[in-house]
Order: C-alpha cells, then structure tokens, then sequence
C-alpha cells in the first residue's frame, strides 16, 4: 500500500523541483536569456520545461520503484492506470514549478510554495494511510485535494482498488493540467 504512495511523492516532488529550481537559477545567475534568445515561441518554452520536469519526475520514480520493489514487492493491477497516473502528475507538478519558477524572485519564494502548499498536499493525500479511515470533516477535505486523485489513481495501477472514482481523478488530473499549461504559456507570452 505504501510503495505506490512512496513513488508518487518521488515522482510530485521531484518534477515540481525540476522547473521550478531550473527557472529560479537561470534568474539569479543571469542565465535567463539562454533560453530566451533563441527563437522559441511560448509555447514551446512551457512544453520544453514541462516536458523536462516530466522526464525527471518519471525517472526518479522509476528509480523509487526499483529501490522499493526488494523491499515490499508489488505487481501491476491496472498498468494503464499506473502509466497513466504517473506521466499526468509530473506533467502537472512540471507546470506547477514551471508557474512557481517563474513568480519566485528569490530561493525563499520558491521554498514557500514548496513548504507551504506542495509538501502539505502531498502528505495531506494518502500518501501514507487510508483517506476513508480519517474522521469528518476530513475524509471530505480529501477529495477537493487534486493530489489525493493522483496518488489514488497511481494506487489503483498497482492494487486494483481505489478510495476515490478513478475516472474523476483523470478527468481532473487532465482539467488542472491543461489549465496549468494554459497559466504557464501566458506567463511566458507576458514575458515573466
């Protein structure tokens, strides 16, 4: 149970600290116009950072998986789930750092919203427990958290078995993207 959860918070945190941390560096050691000078149009630039993000969030998830798997062998219920669920949530967190890198001004920004809202959701979402086992008003709480479908839907690759509807969770896991990238291209576009 806590193997899939492990994964997924690999795959969150290490695709939002991809673009994000990539963005802030390039802006304190002036390095920015790298990636601005040559002819890219906005919209490439939030695939190129988004895309980047992805790849190092599944990576470091495979390399969880690989290091968990002696440990607490699993198996594949719904692999499609399991694909599906790990690409979508390093696409999102890639553009949530790509929106974060680009307000952050300095590392303590970029530390806020890493300490304040992306550890919280993570560790607020099953990550570690059953959300169904919580007290109310916070099994309720759960569901408007978008991690909680991430993490159930992962889960749901592996076990076969989900607290939250597998297909809500899709169809909010590509809702929040598409408007994160939408956020992103316009960020860029403006020329933050």
């Amino acid at each position: 149970f806590v193997a899939p959860g492990l994964i997924m918070m690999a795959i969150l945190n290490n695709a939002f600290a991809n673009a994000s941390s990539s963005l802030i560096q390039s802006k304190i050691m002036g390095t920015a116009p790298d990636f601005l000078t040559p002819p890219l149009a906005p919209f490439e630039l939030t695939v190129a950072f988004a895309a980047g993000a992805a790849t190092r969030g599944i990576v470091v998830g495979l390399v969880t998986a690989l290091s968990v798997w002696p440990f607490a062998p699993y198996g594949f219920a719904q692999p499609l789930a399991a694909l599906f669920f790990g690409i979508g949530a390093s696409m999102l967190m890639g553009l949530v750092g790509v929106i974060a890198g680009l307000w952050s001004e300095k590392f303590d920004h970029l530390a806020a919203v890493q300490n304040f809202v992306v550890m919280p959701m993570t560790f607020l979402s099953g990550t570690f427990y059953l959300v169904e086992r919580l007290p109310e008003p916070f099994r309720s709480l759960s569901h408007f958290n978008p991690f909680f479908y991430l993490i159930d839907g992962f889960r749901f690759g592996f076990l076969g078995q989900s607290e939250g509807n597998v297909w809500i969770g899709m169809a909010a896991s590509v809702a929040i993207t598409l408007v994160l990238g939408v956020i992103s291209w316009k960020l860029f576009q403006k020329g933050w």
